[in-house]
């Protein structure tokens, strides 16, 4: 992370090319998602459903890997969809006649819909219903009066909701259902950690499967249960897996060094098999020739584990973590009203422009306002730089496409052919994670703004070239209001997470070892804070050089954060009284932030990190601790 820090885009491309390559079920997902496009493509032409190419966006933005999932969310959008076209009937008949009331709308809309993305579990699909209705608003001027009931509101609906009662049914016939899912993150998790006892380097994705928890999986698992899409006996026993494989993850992460190379090879043995037998949907039987108790609490752990999996609970019995409706400082932080209203000012410009101009032809610098804004600075600009890269490589691809492909095209079914080769490019981008996700969502908007015009083959260069100016548009004026007006720092959002760790670590030192749920569910709530920050962390080179923390307070931060991702394991197997870790762990939160933010602010006072790693060995908490203390100059 300290490379990153001064010379960053060198590891950025890397990393990039990295997560282009394939993965277990990436291009399953592809071919669905670009499948469904092709279905989704042929209904709007055949329906007559104007906009099919944010149709399609629909579908690449919302689908994921988990069918039961697409399901629910689709179900949702539909609702959410349709109450808002209810609700607009009133609207539309107040504002018919007023510009500057629709204009009103528009804003307000925006402004409440995007501060419920950022406050709610609601999040993308808040945003998305801002979208719908600042588009039924700017239908308004351009459809006669007597028509705006059928031509208006019901080809928004439809807009939205076709694409999501296909998800529906495609998902029910072709999808994978949750439980397959959670069955392949726990054998992900066994082969992982018994990959990371063998080897000296730490694996990447060791540390994703650390970072993202088990919430998702809990989450699927109710959903499993309440739908009873399997016997309940299985359900239980998934469920209970995993957490059985978190706990294995963490131990693994703390096993000592003086773990002897006999007990490594049995434990990773141990793992690799349970692993092949979980794989081909059975349960791991208990072992019979258990080796002799180590001396460390991590090793032991793990063989208790591994006994577990073969248990009918599968070793345990978490419940999905309670998600608040509305988030704690929904209120309190005005960052998610600057958010909203930063937004909202870029989407209501983006309207007057395009309407100021009568260049109607860029409406989509509007779309891309919803699409493109995010928390902080680095976040936002980062998101900008894929999506202005994503938007000239598809932008490219659909120029090719008019000029060599379209002219030979005589039939819906092969427009639907040449929609899922172009839609497979930008999928197969989109199904990576987050780093690269919004490059592919933005390949295939651009190819499907590019080619998709009106309900048939389209041969007009300068309607896809327009559309493809307003995205640009939009982008430059989202990067413009997010770096001029009340930018958020990733230092700052770095330190919120880390604050975040640290309560989790405060609260693990104090539960007892007989409380093994909830030791889990802090050591958990813990990796997803540092595992948040460090993705922060990543973003700071894309904030503009002005509002860029120097690269000693990245590179301290770095640190810290790679530090106390081995701390959080090592405590959650403490033999000592952890009291005093706890009481040095707040004393340490509550002197980071200030003192972080004032070097920020004053680059030259930055302290060294003090010794190297390299310096220091790791054989027991109070050295991890100590280490992180000294970097942090506590």
């Amino acid at each position: 992370m300290t490379t990153a820090a001064r010379s960053p885009w060198p590891q950025i491309v890397r990393q990039a090319w990295d997560d282009l390559q394939p993965f277990p079920g990436r291009f399953g997902l592809t071919w669905r998602v670009a499948l469904l496009c092709a279905f989704v493509t042929a209904t709007a032409m055949i329906l007559k459903i104007p906009e099919a190419s944010i149709s399609c966006y629909l579908i690449i933005f919302l689908m994921k890997q988990d069918a039961v999932q697409n399901c629910i969310m689709g179900f949702g959008l539909i609702l959410l969809a349709t109450g808002v076209v209810v609700m607009m009937i009133p609207l539309i008949n107040v504002s018919i006649d007023s510009p500057a009331l629709r204009l009103a709308v528009i804003f307000l809309a925006t402004y409440v819909f995007l501060f419920l993305s950022s406050t709610t579990p609601l999040g993308e699909q808040a945003a998305i219903v801002g979208l719908i209705i600042a588009f039924i608003m700017t239908l308004v001027s351009n459809v006669p009066v007597g028509q705006i009931g059928n031509q208006g509101l019901l080809a928004a609906w439809k807009m939205a909701c076709m694409p999501m009662f296909l998800m529906i049914l495609f998902n029910l016939v072709l999808g994978i259902p949750a439980q397959t899912h959670v069955r392949n993150k726990i054998v992900d998790r066994l082969r992982c950690a018994a990959d990371r006892i063998g080897r000296a380097d730490k694996p990447d994705t060791f540390d994703d499967l650390l970072g993202e928890g088990n919430d998702q999986a809990l989450q699927q698992m109710m959903l499993v249960r309440v739908l009873h899409l399997v016997p309940a006996a299985r359900s239980r026993w998934l469920n209970g897996a995993v957490e059985t494989s978190y706990r294995i993850l963490i131990a693994v992460e703390a096993l000592p060094e003086t773990t002897g190379d006999e007990v490594r090879a049995d434990l990773a043995g141990r793992l690799r098999a349970a692993a092949h037998v979980i794989a081909g949907g059975g349960r791991p039987e208990a072992a019979g020739d258990i080796l002799p108790p180590p001396a460390d609490a991590a090793t032991r752990t793990a063989f208790a584990a591994l006994a577990g999996l073969s248990q009918p609970d599968g070793g345990g019995d978490p419940r999905p973590r309670k998600i608040p409706l509305l988030a704690a400082d929904a209120f309190s932080n005005p960052d998610h009203q600057r958010y909203a209203l930063k937004t909202a000012v870029a989407a209501t410009l983006c309207y007057l422009i395009y309407t100021g101009i009568q260049w109607n032809g860029i409406h989509t610098a509007m779309i891309t306002c919803y699409v493109a804004a995010l928390g902080t600075t680095g976040e936002t600009v980062r998101k900008l730089t894929l999506r202005i890269v994503g938007c000239l490589i598809g932008a490219a691809m659909g120029a090719f496409a008019l000029a060599f492909v379209m002219p030979h095209l005589t039939s819906i079914g092969g427009l639907m052919a040449m929609v899922f080769c172009g839609i497979l490019v930008g999928a197969w981008v989109s199904s990576g994670n987050e780093r690269i996700y919004y490059a592919g969502v933005q390949i295939a908007l651009a190819f499907l703004l590019t080619t998709l015009n009106g309900f048939g083959p389209s041969f007009e260069i300068s309607q896809a070239s327009n559309r493809i100016y307003g995205i640009l548009l939009g982008i430059f004026v989202i990067y413009v209001i997010f770096t001029q007006f009340w930018p958020r720092s990733v230092v700052k959002a770095v330190l919120l997470n880390l604050s975040t760790a640290f309560d989790a670590l405060i609260r693990l030192g104090t539960l007892p070892d007989s409380d093994q749920r909830a030791r889990t569910e802090a050591a958990t709530a813990a990796q997803i804070a540092l595992a948040q920050a460090e993705e922060l962390l990543d973003m700071a080179p894309f904030e503009p050089a002005r509002q860029r923390a120097e690269p000693a307070v990245l590179d301290r931060l770095g640190e810290i954060l790679d530090e106390t991702r081995g701390l959080a394991s090592r405590l959650y197997f403490a033999e000592q009284d952890a009291g005093d870790i706890a009481r040095r762990l707040h004393v340490l939160k509550t002197r980071l932030s200030a003192d972080m933010l004032s070097e920020q602010a004053d680059p030259g006072t930055a302290p060294s990190s003090g010794l190297p790693k390299e310096q220091v060995t790791y054989g027991d908490l109070e050295q991890q601790l100590a280490r992180v203390e000294r970097i942090a100059k506590v």
